[in-house]
Parts: structure tokens; C-alpha cells; sequence
């Protein structure tokens, strides 16, 4: 072949070569920026994870992938100032944040949380079991919580640890499932420090409890107290009230006596205010709800009251609105001491004129308004609130000049507050004053109501026998005579065992008790155990408790340990009847007078 001829094919090859070694070169090049470009991307990604910026080469920033480095960059700057905030924010915080993986080992903590626990830096306590820190008691619950998380589900829990220093503190934590960075679950929870809350609420708990204790003792000693003053007062009102109206007591003795037993009476009210006053500290002042005639109520209440006002000269009204029901479900007794005390405050405030009492429906029809209206001193714009708080009254010349402790009101309000109610009043100086009680009216038609039949104090109208049980000779003295000036043959026993010897001596036989008036505090055998013992031996005759103790519990220990009903010292004449009518067949005479 001629050198022409070979030329050309040499000449293409030479091209070839050079296109393969230049085609090698930008292959090897491209590959090579390629390869840079990776490993950019992975710095970048290095550089990301530990918060820190990261910028490009001269080099790649001007190559084939400048732009997708570049927006790889700048995500990467972007998530590493992210990191940074959150980080900040993390450490910042007051509370302990901390990661702890699947086996329960510590993987991070911010600064917080090493204070708590008394760590010096995370690399002191990094990998360390949690629970090691928890109070062995706390464990077992905070592995049950650790292993709901781990399973998807949120939890919490208050527990007491150790720290590093040997410092117990309580905390209580949140925890939270959370994927790390390999997927895998772990558990996210912010804990607090609550010692000091904690110490608090153990503080307030210990307050509460010795004020409670001391509300107990104050409790106790009231009605210790009330039971020693009734028992004496039992024989000075009683004995008085024998005496009264004889024919060996007249004028001037008659008038002491008199005075004698309106002290044991203004005493014994003033016991009764004081325990009323503590069980409304105490939150114990309980309302009762039964059917009863509030027109009877009201009726003999004021009856009751009369004389007093009629002896400084005043003149009592009472009316009753012509849609009063005949029945009501409320409770007579707190009624009754409202209307009472309003009754005697006019009639010690009123010189002259007269006290109108109305009884009347308000709020169309949805409440029962008790107004007492008097002529009397009146009080003060100024003292008008005053007046209703304990121990306060108009003024301090009130005190000295008219007396009484100025517990009255502030009880009477409590009433009509607890009953659902209120008490108000509207007054002027020197013209007059009005106190009205309102309390929600239920109305109760198809009920009989309570004490309607109620017989009325009549001497000598009962027959049968009664048994007195009963330590204290006076007590003893006072009630036997009372009851033989009804009509009553009369025995007595010193003490519970006795008591019930004699009961069941005589049981089924024509000497059977009729009634038995049962002491509950007494030596040897006290009445509680009496009474259980004689309603289990069975065919025991009707056993009214007799007690100094006046308050509800004490009432209501007495009917659980099987009495029938109960008779507060000193004993009421009309209470004493009523039982009596209860349980007593009446005497001949007064059933021919009854008879039609």
C-alpha cells in the first residue's frame, strides 16, 4: 500500500486515541468531581449531625454538581442552625430532658438534669441504668412505665431518687416513645424536681391533721364539758320546777325560784350555742328532713314565749297566710331554735309596743318566709351585718346593758344557710326592727305530719310503772319525782347491771315495767351495753336513753345500742310527756276527760 494510502487509516487512529484518551480523562475527571462531591455531601452530613455549618470547596462550588451541592449545603446550614436552637433551647430549660434507650441506659441529658441528679457532665453518667438512681420501692413501677412507652403508649410517674451526693429528691416525669436515629424506639421524658413541693403538701398535711386533731379535741372537751354542766344543771332546773307552785313556796321564795330556773335555763342555752357554734367550725351541724304541721310548730313556739313578753308588757300577734300547706318536709328542730331566738331577741330589745310574727309563702310560692317584727331599740345601718357574726352584737353597750353572748344570730343564719335558706334583717334606730327566716318549702300533703296529735303537759295523767337507771343520786331524785308527779309507780337501779336484773326479774309478770329511763354513762354496766343486752334477751319493755350528752352522734349511739328513744338532760317537761304518751297508757281520769 502507498504511504497515502496508509496515512488515513493511521490518521484515524491517532483521532481514536486521542478521543479515548480525552473521553478516559473527563470520564476519570467527572468521576473523580463525583466522588469529591460525595464525600461533601457526606462531610456536610458529618457536619449536620454535630450542629456545625459547613461550606463547599472553589473547586465543587464551580463543577458539575455545584448546584445540588450547593442546595445540599444550604440545608445543611439551615438544619445545623436548627440543631443549634433546639440544643440551646434543650439545655436551656429548667427541667430535666433526657433520652434513655430500650435497656433502660441513660443516652443523653441536658444541663438541668445533671444538676438534679449531682452529675459534673454527661460523660460521668452516660450509658448508666436509670433505675439505679430510683428508691428501691419506685422501680418496679418506673419499669412498667419505661416498657409501655417502649410499646407506643405515653406515661408518668412520681418517684424518689438518690443522686450522685447521696441527696434524696422526688421527682415526677413525663415520658414519651421516640424513634432515634437508627428507628429504633426509645424513651423521650422531661422530669421535674417536686422535693419542695412535695414538702409542702407533707406540711399542709401535717397542718390539716393537727388542726383536725385539734378540732377533735376541742370537740371532745365541749361535749365533755357540756355533759359535766347538764348534769348538775339536770337537778337546779329540776328540783326548781318542783318546787314551783306548792304550797309551801309563795312570794318572795317562789320569785327566786323562779329566777333560779331561768338562770339554769339562759345557762343551759348558752351550752347549747357553744356546741352549735363548734360543730359549724367542724362542718358537722346536720340538717334533718321530716314531715311536720309548721303552723303547730310555729303556734307553740311562740306559746311557748308569751308570758315572757307579756311580763315586760308587750303584746304578741301571730298570723299565718291562707296558702301555707298544712305539711311540710323540713326540720322542726333547727326551725324551731331560729324562731326562738328571733322571739327572744325582741322581746329583750322591745320596751314597749308588741312583736307580730308572719308566717307566709314567698317566691311564688317556692319558699316558707318566718318574719318577726318588733317596735323595739332598732339597730344601725352600720351594724346590720355585724350583728350576724359570733360573738358580735350592735354595740358594746348592748353587751353590758341587755347581756347575752352574741351567738344567736351568727347560729341562726348557719341554719338558714344550711337548710338552703337565708336570714336577713332590716332595721331603723328607735323604730323597730325585722328579722325574716326563709327556707325552700316542700310540700308534703299526703304525709301525716309530726307532733300534730302531740298531747300537751298535763300532771297526773299516766299510769304504769317505770324503772329509773340511774348513778347520780340527785338525777335520780329529780327524775323519780317527776315522773310520780304524772301518775307513775316508780323504781330505780344504781347502775346498768343492776338495771337489767331488775327488768328481767320482773319480766311477763304483773310488776313489768312499762318504761325504762336508761343513764348511758354510768360504773360497773353503762346504759349502752344495757340496752343491747336486754333487746337480745328479748321482751324488753320501751328503754328511753337518758344522757347529758347533746350531741346528734351521741343520740345516734344511743338508738344503735337499741333504745328506743332519747331525753337530753335537763329534762324537758313537754319532751317528757310526749315520750310518755308514747310508750305509757294514760291514766283513768284523763281518758274520762278525753272521752266524748
Amino acid at each position: 500500500m502507498s504511504p497515502v494510502g496508509l496515512a488515513w487509516p493511521l490518521a484515524f487512529a491517532a483521532f481514536g486515541a486521542l478521543m479515548f484518551v480525552v473521553c478516559t480523562y473527563r470520564r476519570n475527571r467527572v468521576r473523580g468531581m463525583a466522588i469529591a462531591a460525595l464525600e461533601q455531601a457526606h462531610a456536610t452530613m458529618l457536619a449536620i449531625g454535630k450542629g456545625v455549618d459547613s461550606g463547599l470547596s472553589h473547586e465543587l462550588s464551580h463543577g458539575p454538581f455545584a448546584e445540588q451541592l450547593g442546595t445540599i449545603s444550604s440545608i445543611g446550614r439551615h438544619l445545623a442552625a436548627r440543631t443549634r436552637y433546639l440544643s440551646a433551647i434543650i439545655e436551656a430549660q429548667p427541667e430535666c430532658v433526657k433520652v434513655v434507650d430500650a435497656d433502660g441506659n441513660l443516652v443523653h441529658m441536658n444541663r438541668a438534669g445533671l444538676q438534679m441528679i449531682a452529675a459534673r457532665s454527661m460523660s460521668e453518667v452516660r450509658g448508666a441504668l436509670v433505675e439505679d438512681l430510683i428508691l428501691e420501692e419506685y422501680r418496679e413501677a418506673y419499669r412498667d412505665m419505661h416498657a409501655r412507652v417502649l410499646q407506643g403508649e405515653p406515661g408518668s410517674l412520681t418517684f424518689e431518687i438518690v443522686g450522685l451526693d447521696g441527696e434524696h429528691h422526688w421527682m415526677e416525669t413525663s415520658a414519651v416513645p421516640f424513634p432515634d436515629r437508627t428507628g429504633k424506639t426509645v424513651q423521650l421524658a422531661v422530669t421535674r424536681d417536686i422535693t419542695e413541693r412535695r414538702r409542702q403538701e407533707e406540711a399542709t398535711r401535717a397542718a390539716q391533721a393537727k388542726a383536725e386533731s385539734a378540732n377533735r379535741s376541742k370537740s371532745v372537751f365541749l361535749a365533755n364539758m357540756s355533759h359535766e354542766l347538764r348534769t348538775p344543771l339536770t337537778a337546779i332546773i329540776g328540783f326548781a320546777d318542783l318546787l314551783k307552785g306548792t304550797a309551801k313556796v309563795s312570794g318572795e321564795d317562789e320569785a327566786a325560784l323562779q329566777a333560779i330556773h331561768s338562770s339554769g335555763e339562759h345557762l343551759l342555752a348558752l351550752i347549747n350555742d357553744v356546741l352549735d357554734v363548734s360543730k359549724i367550725e367542724a362542718g358537722q351541724l346536720e340538717i334533718e328532713t321530716i314531715t311536720f304541721d309548721l303552723r303547730e310548730l310555729v303556734q307553740r313556739t311562740v306559746q311557748s314565749l308569751r308570758p315572757g313578753a307579756m311580763k315586760a308588757g308587750l303584746t304578741v300577734k301571730l298570723s299565718f297566710a291562707d296558702d301555707l300547706p298544712s305539711a311540710i318536709r323540713s326540720d322542726p328542730m333547727r326551725i324551731r331554735q331560729v324562731l326562738i331566738n328571733l322571739l327572744s331577741n325582741a322581746i329583750k330589745f322591745t320596751h314597749e309596743g308588741s312583736i307580730e310574727v308572719l308566717v307566709m309563702t314567698a317566691g311564688i310560692g317556692s319558699s316558707i318566709a318566718i318574719a318577726v317584727t318588733d317596735t323595739g331599740i332598732g339597730i344601725g345601718t352600720a351594724a346590720l351585718d355585724r350583728i350576724f357574726s359570733p360573738f358580735q352584737q350592735a354595740d358594746a353597750s348592748t353587751t353590758r346593758h341587755y347581756g347575752g353572748s352574741g351567738l344567736g344570730l351568727a347560729i341562726s343564719r348557719e341554719i338558714a344557710e344550711l337548710m338552703g335558706g337565708e336570714l336577713s334583717a332590716t332595721s331603723q334606730l328607735g323604730e323597730g326592727s325585722t328579722f325574716t327566716f326563709s327556707i325552700p318549702l316542700h310540700r308534703d300533703e299526703g304525709s301525716a305530719a309530726i307532733g300534730a296529735a302531740e298531747p300537751r303537759s298535763t300532771r297526773n295523767r299516766f299510769q304504769g310503772r317505770a324503772l329509773v337507771v340511774e348513778d347520780n343520786a340527785i338525777n335520780r331524785r329529780v327524775l323519780t319525782e317527776l315522773l310520780r308527779r304524772r301518775g307513775l309507780e316508780v323504781d330505780f337501779a344504781v347502775n346498768g347491771l343492776e338495771g337489767f336484773q331488775r327488768i328481767t326479774a320482773v319480766a311477763g309478770s304483773d310488776e313489768a315495767f312499762n318504761v325504762v329511763f336508761m343513764d348511758m354513762h354510768m360504773p360497773v354496766q353503762d346504759g349502752y351495753t344495757t340496752a343491747r343486752c336486754l333487746k337480745e334477751h328479748g321482751g324488753a319493755p320501751p328503754i328511753i336513753a337518758l344522757t347529758a350528752s347533746a350531741l346528734k352522734e351521741d343520740r345516734d349511739r344511743c338508738i344503735d345500742a337499741g333504745c328506743d328513744a332519747y331525753l337530753p338532760k335537763p329534762v324537758d317537761n313537754a319532751l317528757l310527756d310526749s315520750l310518755l304518751a308514747r310508750y305509757v297508757a294514760p291514766a283513768a281520769e284523763a281518758m274520762d276527760q278525753t272521752s266524748p
